[in-house]
């Protein structure tokens, strides 16, 4: 095989094998060629993510001797030596198509079925900020308004992420961000060091996620103990019991162990059964708002508070857990279960459904609370439905936070430990010492909690929104595109001559008939690109939106912290 960074080119003469050549090492009359470059330069269609497939035309084209249509990869694309992904795909809708040399680098999530792709899409927005959103007290016109916008961004976020991973051929963020950044030779270092700030910007998000859920489920919990139960040692005791109930669920080594994927289904159920509550307690005149949100910083929002309930952080992972999912190799078409773009858009639409009420209970709030409370203190035989739906409420939203700590945990990068620690340790040093780290932050005292919660705030909607849009506009506007090269050989017409008559017929010399399927090879190539031009405007807007929408987040976030200072 030919190494991999020379450019594949056309060989001297069609009698001998294929060879791969620089177009520049032919005899003198290549200078008289000339060469037409049908480049993305700034896609951002699924189409101009995709590469053709082994068994197309173009393909065969590629790799023949007399092909006049032929790929030129970026000679720097292979110099760090990663495995790549094959993402082979005929038709741009017709989403993935499993190939069997599809293989997963340090896969941190095993292959999984498409229900539980789904339900790990799906559960992280059922959580923290799904749960806040009652108590907001947005008005409808503006909480539709957010929730529709930011599942929209959502699903945007997503699908560059879905497309850049296809595009480049790597669905790791580590190499995705390498690949973008420091793909050059001679940045060894420099990748070395994106590597470690991806593992460490990861890694904070989600111990900062896990001891946020421990948190707010202790202090959920704590307005419903007995007066008997309160002491100043209270909240430690009950963030050290419920830390020891993560803990039986959070011991497994992937997200396709039977103890995290009960704990999700779980936290889906009782998400929906804290909603059926919510819904009740709304309608009987009783939903107010808990003391446990008020731990949660001054970020926190109605705006803030909808963007964070459509973030997450497992996008990219879920995708190659699914293309790596083991399955026969047929001829049929793939079926849509197994669509990445659909999983995501219905995981996006059934949350955005889910969320509604929520959005309409806090545009219409509860008004009568002490006359609630005064109809309690006098009828408690009456009103004792309202108490059991009040301790419900804060029983379903602990459960439901709790119960989405495993997956969280199981996902988290591994720290940096010794391998000579790792070799004699008969447990999981790294995971153990991840726990240990989010039930001693989950004790710090309420102000710094506070502050942190906020930091949370910054660093998802960073990653969720502004990294995607960062990363395809660098890869896009600002490197080297991936080409299609037709240089112009003896016997073929140039791209824009066509013979319209019987006179430039005879003049026309006779075409061989690989020349002629190169020829319409090219008219298929032009015909695509036209075709898809409004595509990329379309998605190169919505990429810009994602960014301005994110910047200004960020400058407003910074405006707040300098006023608070």
């Amino acid at each position: 095989m030919a190494d991999s960074r020379t450019p594949w080119s056309v060989a001297a003469s069609s009698r001998r094998p294929p060879s791969l050549i620089m177009p520049g090492e032919r005899n003198s009359t290549s200078s008289h060629r000339r060469h037409l470059s049908i480049a993305t330069t700034s896609s951002a269609t699924s189409a101009d993510y995709d590469s053709a497939p082994e068994d197309s035309p173009v393909a065969d084209s590629a790799l023949d001797s007399s092909a006049a249509l032929i790929l030129v990869h970026d000679p720097h694309d292979d110099d760090d030596g990663n495995i790549r992904f094959d993402f082979s795909d005929d038709d741009a809708d017709s989403d993935d198509s499993f190939s069997p040399q599809f293989e997963i680098r340090k896969a941190s999530i095993p292959p999984l079925s498409p229900t539980l792709v789904f339900l790990y899409l799906l559960t992280p927005f059922l959580k923290l900020g799904a749960l806040f959103l009652p108590y907001t007290e947005s008005p409808l016109k503006y909480g539709l308004s957010e929730l529709l916008v930011f599942a929209i961004l959502a699903a945007l976020a997503r699908q560059i992420w879905y497309m850049l991973a296809r595009y480049i051929r790597k669905a790791d963020m580590e190499e995705m961000v390498c690949d973008t950044f420091a793909r050059r030779r001679g940045k060894e270092r420099q990748r070395e060091l994106l590597r470690t700030l991806v593992r460490a910007g990861t890694g904070s998000i989600s111990v900062l996620l896990a001891t946020t859920y421990l948190r707010e489920s202790t202090q959920t919990l704590l307005p419903l103990l007995p007066d008997s139960l309160f002491s100043p040692f209270s909240a430690p005791a009950l963030t050290l019991v419920l830390s020891f109930l993560v803990l039986l669920f959070s011991s497994s080594k992937s997200l396709a162990s039977k103890r995290v994927v009960y704990a999700t289904w779980l936290s889906l159920i009782t998400y929906l059964a804290w909603l059926g509550c919510l819904s009740f307690a709304h309608s009987r005149g009783a939903l107010e708002v808990h003391s446990g949100w008020l731990s949660l910083g001054t970020f926190w929002q109605g705006i803030t508070t909808t963007a964070f309930s459509f973030t997450s952080s497992s996008t990219l992972p879920l995708y190659a857990s699914l293309k790596g999912t083991t399955h026969p190799i047929t001829t049929t078409k793939t079926p849509r279960s197994r669509s990445f773009r659909l999983l995501s858009l219905l995981s996006i639409l059934t949350a955005t459904l889910l969320m509604l009420p929520s959005v309409l209970f806090a545009a219409f709030p509860n008004r009568s609370e002490t006359s609630s409370h005064s109809l309690v203190q006098d009828h408690p035989l009456q009103d004792t439905p309202l108490l059991w739906t009040r301790i419900a409420l804060g029983s379903l939203s602990a459960a439901t936070l709790l119960l989405g700590i495993p997956a969280i945990l199981v996902t988290t990068p591994a720290l940096p430990i010794p391998e000579r620690i790792r070799r004699t340790a008969r447990f999981s040093v790294s995971k153990s010492l991840t726990f240990l780290l989010v039930v001693l932050v989950a004790l710090v005292p309420a102000q710094v909690s506070s502050v942190m919660s906020d930091i949370l705030l910054v660093l998802t909607l960073t990653s969720t929104y502004f990294l995607p849009a960062l990363i395809h506009i660098s890869t896009h506007f600002f490197k080297r595109p991936i080409a299609i090269v037709i240089p112009t050989i003896p016997g073929t017409p140039s791209l824009g001559h066509t013979p319209s008559n019987s006179h430039s017929a005879v003049n026309t010399p006779t075409l061989s008939p690989r020349s002629l399927h190169d020829e319409l090879l090219q008219r298929k190539e032009r015909a695509l690109q036209k075709k898809q031009s409004r595509k990329r405007i379309v998605w190169n807007i919505g990429v810009w939106l994602l960014m301005g929408v994110s910047v200004t987040g960020i400058v407003g976030a910074g405006g707040r912290l300098v006023g608070r200072w």
